[in-house]
């Protein structure tokens, strides 16, 4: 009986312990691998953007960049790892995003090179702007992790271009409808001003006096014109009867 109170004191007290264990370790922040760089080793790196050789981003679509390694140590390097982040140009303690991780895990013997292969993806939503985009490469050796930041430079981030800018087209479109808009507004206004509407008069009356005194010079000559004499609706008939 002892022997079984001791074993389930045994075991409470190792639940307990993990118990505790486990709620320090959500209580204890967890340090971004950027945060706290590695010291560096002794190594010698050069990078090429193939896809963006003026560093000239596109928001929303992968950039690959291709880092050299040349290893100037005594002994061999393991390139474990690459990773990035985007920060302010400005100040580059203010970060806007981290860049996936990417593992691996390949040799370089002392005074040998390597090549890796390394795409990151500004977000998609993010404003076109200048950013600050850092790059850095985790290797180890026998002490330990080491690290070298390989690219640090301000890039330019722009929007995606697009066959047809709608956003272009609806404002031609707006501006379109105001110039219209305008236009009528003005046209009514100047139908109803009493110049317009005396100038109109007098040329309607014009036109109607000018057909009425041209009117024989049409018919002149014609049966008509003999059948309208000869029943008195002609000039020269209204000039006999007088």
């Amino acid at each position: 009986m002892a022997s079984i109170m001791r074993t389930g004191a045994s075991l409470l007290l190792a639940l307990l312990a993990g118990c505790v264990a486990f709620a320090a370790a959500q209580e204890t922040p967890q340090t971004h691998p950027l945060t706290n760089l590695p010291p560096a080793g002794e190594i010698s790196t050069g990078f090429f953007f193939p896809d963006f050789p003026t560093r000239q981003f596109i928001a929303g679509q992968p950039v690959k960049v291709v880092l050299g390694v040349r290893n100037e140590a005594s002994e061999a390097y393991n390139v474990s790892a690459i990773m990035g982040s985007l920060n302010n140009a400005a100040d580059f303690s203010a970060y806007y995003w981290n860049f996936t991780q990417q593992i691996y895990f390949q040799a370089v013997a002392p005074s040998e090179e390597l090549s890796v292969e390394y795409s990151f993806l500004p977000p998609k939503d993010l404003p076109p702007n200048d950013y600050q985009v850092a790059l850095t490469v985790f290797y180890q050796d026998a002490q330990g992790f080491k690290s070298t930041t390989f690219f640090n430079q301000t890039v330019s981030i722009n929007e995606k271009p697009q066959l047809i800018d709608w956003k272009l087209i609806f404002l031609y479109v707006i501006f379109i409808g105001l110039v219209f808009a305008g236009v009528y507004s003005v046209w009514n206004n100047v139908k109803e001003s009493q110049l317009y509407k005396t100038t109109v008069g007098k040329k309607a009356r014009k036109v109607e006096v000018s057909r009425a005194d041209n009117a024989d010079e049409w018919v002149k000559g014609t049966p008509y014109d003999n059948w309208r004499k000869a029943s008195g609706k002609g000039k020269g008939a209204s000039k006999k009867a007088q």
